[in-house]
């Protein structure tokens, strides 16, 4: 069965998992420098003010399941610093963590948001690189990742990671029907047929990023359909 986490456990995780590939000269964490790493205005969604207390009791649980490890001080030192596990837990290689970091910071997101958002952490290439991430996420036992229907007013598919609570969970669809055109060579505009998300469900974070995600999207969109028409001319 797929681990559940609330979501002071995912942003905990999450924050560590960031933190190991963003700043690793700052890695493993204290308490204090990961309450606030939980409480950062930028690269979260929702924005939360976690106390110590709550961080605490999120850092025992991940340490009961296996996900989070505390490292003892060195020598004439005092502070107790907290690394993630998620390596060893769930297998899951620096793309893999990089896609997963940000799904449990931000929330859904579509393969162009996580390209660019994802870019801090490990490169990827194009599109179709994060969607190869992405599938292999979907087609782990149990998957790890599934795709969302398409909000009204937008032509992308998101994606959203598999931890959440059964009852907390965003309308998703089975981890199998992750877009495999893609993979198959042909554009994947057909994203846009999935049905309307449903109430509640959460949304990735807007402005700067989105327009740039957007961007991202249409030019790689414009280099897939110049290699097929190259693959198959009038």
């Amino acid at each position: 069965m797929t681990t559940e986490l609330n979501e002071i456990e995912r942003r905990v995780l999450g924050a560590l998992m960031e933190k190991s590939m963003a700043n690793p000269e700052y890695y493993p964490m204290t308490e204090n420098a990961l309450v606030a790493a939980c409480n950062q205005k930028q690269n979260r969604d929702p924005v939360m003010e976690l106390d110590g207390e709550a961080v605490w009791s999120a850092l025992e649980s991940l340490r009961e399941r296996g996900l989070v490890s505390m490292v003892l001080p060195a020598p004439g030192a005092r502070t107790k610093r907290f690394k993630h596990e998620v390596e060893a837990h769930f297998g899951w290689p620096k793309r893999e963590r990089a896609i997963m970091a940000e799904l449990l910071l931000r929330g859904p997101q579509t393969t162009g948001e996580l390209r660019t958002r994802c870019s801090r952490f490990a490169p990827f290439d194009d599109l179709e690189a994060v969607t190869l991430v992405l599938e292999n996420l979907a087609q782990r036992e149990p998957p790890m990742v599934a795709t969302l229907p398409r909000e009204p007013g937008r032509s992308a598919v998101r994606y959203a990671h598999r931890l959440y609570p059964a009852d907390e969970s965003p309308t998703a669809q089975a981890g199998g029907t992750l877009a495999t055109a893609v993979l198959s060579g042909a554009p994947s505009i057909a994203e846009g047929s999935a049905p309307a998300v449903q109430p509640g469900a959460a949304r990735a974070g807007g402005g700067a990023d989105e327009i740039a995600a957007l961007r991202a999207e249409v030019a790689e969109l414009r280099a897939r359909l110049e290699r097929l028409e190259q693959r198959h001319p009038q």
